[in-house]
Parts: structure tokens; C-alpha cells; sequence
């Protein structure tokens, strides 16, 4: 497994709280009872899961799907946190209560688990949601790629400039495709592939650069109407 930076600065982080806390748990004389345990166990636990959180949340491949493994981050530490001061209170409380303690901690590692469940359910759907729009906008972005390309091909200026504006037309047109644009994606597709074979044509070229300017108001007021 590759251990990034930023993996390596979580797993130095959790290893020198990891560190700290036993020093001190073993350094000062406790009384080694029930709930000494209960809470050593449970800490430890604690700083084992935010490892885990750690590498899986910053293990996954773009900075979009990393920025989206933050909260994970934010619930595991947040846990953490909480369960060491926890587990510091019952180390040196009466060892008496030490079952108490245990299902207290069991709750608290409950609502984590349940935490980055639901984090992790939100962050998989913005990424599903994100791709979907990336689909949809791909339409657009290969039309106004394909277009820009053929402004160096036309060798007339008013041809040139019919070229360019087709290109802003393009450019500015609602970037999010639909089903229901199906059939008039089709025509401009056809018709974009019909000006790149034409581009020497000057009159021809220029026909279809007005006709896919129709195309793309038209499709612009059908987007509208999706909206």
C-alpha cells in the first residue's frame, strides 16, 4: 500500500498520541482495576479506528474524492477526542462501576460507527452525483473542443468569425445534457460533424454555422423548460 504524505502525517499523528497515552498510562500509577482497562481498551480502540478512517479517506484516487473523505476525518478525530478524555475519567475512578463505563463507551463507539456510516453514505452519493454531471456536461465541452478546432481550418474570414461565434454560442450554452435533448443533441452532433468535413466550403460552411446556431437556441430554450 502507498503511504502518501498526507497518510504519513495522519499515521505519525496517531502514533505519537498513541505514545503519549501509554507513557502516561503506565508511567503514573493508576490503580489497574475494572475500569482502567475498560477505558485503556476502549482509547486504544479509538485511535486504531481513526488510522483506519485516515488511510481509507485519503486513499482514494483525486483531490475531489480526498476533500469529500474530510468529514470522515473530522468524525473519527472528533471520537477520538471524546473517548480519550472518557477514557482518562474512568481510569481513575473506582473500579466499581467499571460496567457502567463499559457501556458508556460502547455507546460512544456505536454513535461513531453509525456517524461514519452516514458520512460515508453522503459522501458515495456526492460522488455518484458528481460523475452524473460530468457525463452530462461532456456534450458540450467535446462539441465546443471539436468547433474551436475548425477556426484554424477556415481559410475565409467572415467564415472564421462565424466559426468563432459558434464557438461562444457553444461555450455559453447550458453545459447540462438530458435525455429529453436527445433528439436535437443528435441534429447538432450531425450537423458539427457535417461543418468539420465542409470547412472548405466557405458558403456551405457558413449555412451550417447558422443552422447549428438555430439548433442551439433551440436546445438553450428546451433546457430552460427542464429547469
Amino acid at each position: 500500500m502507498k503511504i502518501t504524505r498526507n497518510k504519513g502525517m495522519a499515521l505519525i499523528s496517531v502514533f505519537i498520541i498513541i505514545a503519549v497515552y501509554n507513557m502516561i498510562a503506565f508511567v503514573i500509577p493508576f490503580n489497574r482495576h475494572g475500569g482502567f482497562w475498560t477505558g485503556y481498551s476502549f482509547s486504544m480502540l479509538a485511535m486504531i479506528i481513526t488510522v483506519a478512517v485516515g488511510f481509507y479517506a485519503l486513499g482514494r484516487e483525486g483531490m475531489k474524492s480526498k476533500f469529500y473523505g474530510v468529514p470522515l476525518i473530522s468524525v473519527a478525530w472528533t471520537y477520538l477526542i471524546v473517548q480519550i478524555i472518557v477514557g482518562f475519567i474512568e481510569m481513575v475512578l473506582p473500579g466499581g462501576i467499571y460496567r457502567y463505563e463499559i457501556v458508556l463507551n460502547v455507546i460512544l463507539l456505536a454513535i461513531c460507527l453509525l456517524g461514519l456510516i452516514a458520512v460515508n453514505i453522503g459522501k458515495e452519493e456526492i460522488e455518484r452525483i458528481d460523475e452524473k454531471v460530468k457525463e452530462k456536461v461532456f456534450y458540450i465541452k467535446s462539441l465546443q473542443v471539436d468547433v474551436e478546432g475548425l477556426i484554424t481550418r477556415a481559410n475565409d474570414d467572415s467564415l472564421k468569425k462565424a466559426v468563432k461565434e459558434l464557438a461562444e454560442t457553444i461555450k455559453y450554452s447550458d453545459p447540462m445534457s438530458s435525455p429529453q435533448l436527445a433528439s436535437i443533441e443528435n441534429k447538432i452532433e450531425i450537423k458539427t460533424s457535417t461543418l468539420a468535413d465542409s470547412i472548405l466550403d466557405v458558403e456551405m460552411a457558413k449555412s451550417l454555422c447558422v443552422e447549428l446556431q438555430q439548433l442551439f437556441a433551440e436546445r438553450n430554450r428546451k433546457c430552460k423548460m427542464l429547469k
